[in-house]
């Protein structure tokens, strides 16, 4: 990696382009969606209330997951991102 590189990353919300560290990272593996590092595929959000509450929306995790996701499963997820990334809206 070159020097003073900055990996950018698209919010999975609003389609913008951020550096990788301001954004908050979500996976979804075999194990259902988990906050923060892991195994599956990796997704980005910005921390702006109304990208997550869209990126969360229980059908586009669904589309997202490829499989349905419930309610409480997006509800998880919200508060798991918060509590991994702390509370940066």
């Amino acid at each position: 990696m070159k020097r003073g590189h900055v990996p950018l990353r698209t919010c999975r919300g609003c389609s913008g382009k951020f550096p990788r560290r301001a954004l908050l990272r979500f996976t979804l593996g075999p194990g259902g969606p988990a906050a923060g590092e892991g195994p599956g595929r990796g997704y980005y959000v910005c921390s702006k209330a109304a990208c997550l509450d869209k990126v969360l929306d229980r059908r586009n995790l669904s589309r997202l997951a490829g499989r349905l996701m419930s309610e409480r499963d997006a509800e998880q997820l919200k508060q798991a991102l918060l509590d991994t990334h702390g509370e940066r809206r």
